[in-house]
């Protein structure tokens, strides 16, 4: 039988995104979440790996010669940025071509780019007084949220939306179609 397709999250934050990860391929036949590594410290994410039976590693100050250390040791075959906020150098990159995905929250190329992540891109999407945003799913690259796009989900700007409301759709937005955008691209690769 062949061995899963073997995730390792990227995380900067809280991890909600990368447990809302772990809970949908959690019976997952085909792809199994291996692990956590986070750029900064995270007690409550290392006690949900160790709940998960997953592997989780902080690399404070970020060290990527490290995670590549445990990517390879752990035979991942895709890395999902899941709330990361480091630059990907040229050699991770070159280990894992058009095999690094990552989740803006907003319809790129708009609101995107250095600097642009989290609520401030919700803030600069309310000062545009856009009607609409949402999500970009993609592939990373050596630019900021330049990668190829997979996929873009939408959601609708009202004028009573105030920043929180945009961040809500949004999140709700990236717990609904993160996981499947994952899953189809993986076994997209798996031919």
């Amino acid at each position: 039988m062949k061995r899963p397709f073997n995730l390792v999250l990227f995380i900067s934050g809280t991890g909600s995104n990368a447990r809302n990860i772990v809970t949908y391929f959690a019976k997952h036949e085909h792809i199994a979440v291996l692990g956590i590594i986070s750029s900064k410290e995270n007690p409550a994410i290392q006690e949900y790996c160790v709940d998960n039976q997953l592997f989780y590693a902080k690399c404070t100050p970020w060290d990527e010669h490290e995670a590549l250390r445990l990517l390879t040791h752990h035979a991942c075959d895709l890395i999902v940025l899941a709330g990361f906020l480091r630059k990907i150098s040229a050699v991770l990159l070159s280990q894992y071509p058009n095999r690094i995905i990552n989740i803006h929250p907003s319809l790129l190329p708009r609101f995107g780019g250095a600097g642009m992540y989290g609520r401030r891109v919700h803030e600069a999407v309310y000062a545009s007084q856009a009607t609409e945003t949402g999500i970009t799913i993609h592939l990373v690259n050596e630019h900021y949220d330049e990668g190829r796009i997979l996929e873009q989900q939408r959601c609708q700007i009202t004028p009573s939306d105030r920043i929180e409301t945009i961040e809500e759709k949004v999140h709700e937005l990236e717990y609904q179609c993160f996981p499947p955008a994952i899953e189809r691209y993986c076994l997209s690769l798996q031919g």
